[in-house]
């Protein structure tokens, strides 16, 4: 926060240029809010919003300390013995009476009239400021008062004055234009710092213009108001008030669709006892699971980088997502090698793993949404500080809300990535009881090879974890309901695939070369994206990055406009989709059910490239436009 509390400063009224003094009463997302010397509070930006340093003129001592009269400092100076005292020359003066003098009137005309052929070397810059605009008569703003340098003085006896009469330029100059009170070249200096510049002068041209502005101009600064105070995405608090409620219906259900008896889309097999959704057993392994990432990325093992500047600085990170990913791994095996039968524990209590992880992700985002009431300004989420606390609760007021050593986000994610893949092991371990060596056309090489892609997918997630922190899902994403829930509940949504191919044996097929080209193909656009887009951010003057294409933009960023960047905004969405899309294929179903999340996930990301669209267009400005123009289509070329 650069600015504190209570602090005074200089900041700039809403749609003018003119800085007036102020109080720095609190700070909303990235704006400041001020309480002007009138009364009226604003919200400013931080570019707008200058130290109140006091000005030189009125700090500027006099060079001789009193002390220099003292009589201590004085020096016996020797004296002439014919020399009489200076008293008494003193008195003598007092004394003395000088005849008046008087001159006759000059002639100023004949005067003038010799310079009258210098008028056009004559440097307007030598009058004094109140000496320029006498000749205007009666006005209405400072700017008719500077207008040109054709203004003369209103007599003859002023320009012989104003040669020799300059006046302090820190009093002349307007407010807003002090900060530029030494930009000086070598030949201005000559000049003396009380002579005001041309450009000035002709900056201030538009002084009636910035003190009346426009109507467009206000309506603008009061809709960017209104875009922190009101609810902006997802219906605003009636839609985010429905998701509360749909988030764990679209999870759920489908659990109740699946299971070994039937796994059909559309056909539920609703049980009506309490122990089939809630069983404190499952909720305390998946509390478990949780609490033991959360340990282990406390422990100081793998590298330590810093994420992107924000308002708050540079948050570090401790990567050892894929450390985790393995200890779990090695602690899943040991179970089973004890034949604890921990892949028929996971399978059996699907639809209760669910339940439980949407209780944690509630109890968590209660208690984020609590801390983020006592969260410092600098930390919160300028889409989740509005007027409505459900809209709030549903973005979440901080975007990375740490404890100690503990970052929230990361934590799950890690965690909802790792239970992926145990999900994905327990199917494995499920299918092969069956599999015979022998006859390998006969065995379900299906819901092997789905889930040998999942793995993968999730792998490969933790091993580019640093990718991750430069995404949009960890610099701008809140962290409320929405992602403690869905980060809780993703394990079970893409793994419905994999356990539909379980129950709906998939014999060899060389219909399977066609699925994992596509999901090479996938892959490869979506990590060479992420892995530009993240080198591009942390260094953009990267060697590696010089034939890229850019756009720079007002904030000091730039936008790529080449590459893959230059076909698409955002290549790396479609990676994804093309990537979750094959490993439905793989199936070879005409049920909807191996394709639930695959039709899910394109529609997240469909909606958070629109949603991405506007905030970059809200923050670039005329930069987006012209980024828009280059590059048209969001996702899928001359489609969308």
């Amino acid at each position: 926060m650069r600015f504190a509390e209570g602090q005074e400063v200089l900041a700039k009224y809403p749609s003018t240029d003119r800085y007036q003094k102020g109080t720095v009463l609190g700070m909303k997302g990235e704006l400041y809010k001020v309480q002007f010397e009138t009364g009226t509070e604003q919200y400013i930006l931080p570019n707008d919003i200058r130290l109140n340093r006091p000005s030189r003129s009125t700090t500027r001592k006099t060079g001789k300390s009193p002390t220099r009269r003292s009589p201590a400092r004085r020096s016996p100076g020797r004296r002439s013995p014919g020399r009489p005292p200076s008293s008494a020359n003193k008195q003598d003066a007092k004394g003395t009476k000088f005849a008046k003098i008087s001159l006759p009137r000059i002639d100023m005309p004949d005067i003038i009239s010799t310079k009258s052929t210098d008028d056009e070397n004559y440097s307007v810059e030598s009058m004094p400021l109140h000496s320029r605009v006498k000749g205007l008569g009666t006005v209405t703003r400072r700017s008719t008062r500077l207008l040109s340098g054709t203004v003369k003085p209103e007599s003859d006896l002023n320009k012989m004055v104003l040669l020799t009469r300059n006046i302090n330029r820190a009093v002349s100059l307007p407010l807003e234009r002090k900060s530029q009170f030494h930009e000086f070249s070598a030949e201005e200096k000559e000049r003396g710092h009380s002579v005001q510049r041309d450009q000035d002068l002709l900056k201030s041209l538009n002084y009636e213009q910035v003190v009346h502005p426009s109507t467009e101009k206000i309506e603008k600064r009061k809709k960017e108001i209104n875009m922190v105070n009101e609810p902006q995405e997802w219906g605003g608090w009636m839609g985010s008030f429905f998701l509360i409620f749909l988030t764990p219906l679209i999870t759920i259900l489908p659990q109740l669709m699946c299971t070994e008896s039937t796994c059909t889309f559309g056909y539920f097999n609703i049980p009506e006892d309490l122990s089939s959704y809630i069983d404190l057993k499952v909720f305390g392994v998946y509390l478990g699971l949780l609490l033991f990432v959360t340990v282990i990325s406390m422990i100081p093992i793998g590298q330590k980088v810093d994420g992107l500047q924000s308002r708050i600085g540079r948050l570090q990170y401790r990567l050892n997502g894929f450390v985790c990913c393995l200890l779990s791994i090695i602690v899943f095996v040991a179970c089973t090698y004890k034949e604890f039968k921990i892949a028929d524990f996971i399978i059996n209590n699907y639809v209760q793993f669910s339940v439980s992880g949407w209780i944690i992700g509630v109890i968590l985002s209660l208690l984020l949404f609590i801390k983020g009431g006592k969260a410092p300004i600098a930390n919160l989420n300028i889409h989740g500080s509005t007027k409505s606390v459900i809209y709030n609760f549903w973005q979440g007021r901080e975007i990375n809300p740490r404890m100690g050593q503990v970052d929230f986000k990361i934590n799950l994610f890690r965690t909802s990535m790792i239970a992926t893949v145990l999900i994905n092991l327990s199917i494995i371990l499920k299918s092969i009881e069956k599999f015979d060596i022998y006859n390998l056309e006969q065995n379900n090489v299906g819901v092997l090879l789905g889930t040998l892609l999942q793995i993968i997918y999730a792998m490969d997630a933790l091993v580019y974890e640093h990718a991750l922190l430069t995404t949009f899902e960890v610099t701008q994403e809140g962290t409320g309901y929405m992602l403690c829930t869905g980060y809780m509940l993703y394990p079970f949504l893409p793994t419905l695939a994999t356990k539909y191919m379980l129950y709906h044996r998939t014999t060899l097929s060389y219909l399977f070369v066609f699925p994992v080209l596509t999901f090479l193909l996938g892959y490869v656009l979506y990590r060479k994206s992420n892995l530009q887009k993240n080198e591009f951010r942390i260094n953009p003057l990267s060697p590696s990055l010089i034939h890229v294409e850019t756009i720079p933009t007002v904030r000091g960023k730039k936008l790529m406009v080449s590459g893959l960047w230059g076909h698409v905004r955002h290549p790396n969405y479609l990676g994804d989709i093309i990537m979750w899309w094959s490993i439905s294929c793989i199936s070879l179903a005409c049920d909807i059910m191996p394709y639930y999340y695959t039709i899910l996930c394109t529609i997240l990301l469909v909606h958070r490239a629109i949603r991405d669209n506007e905030r970059c267009k809200m923050r670039y400005g005329l930069a987006w436009e012209e980024y828009e123009s280059r590059v048209k289509y969001m996702i899928l070329p001359r489609i969308f």
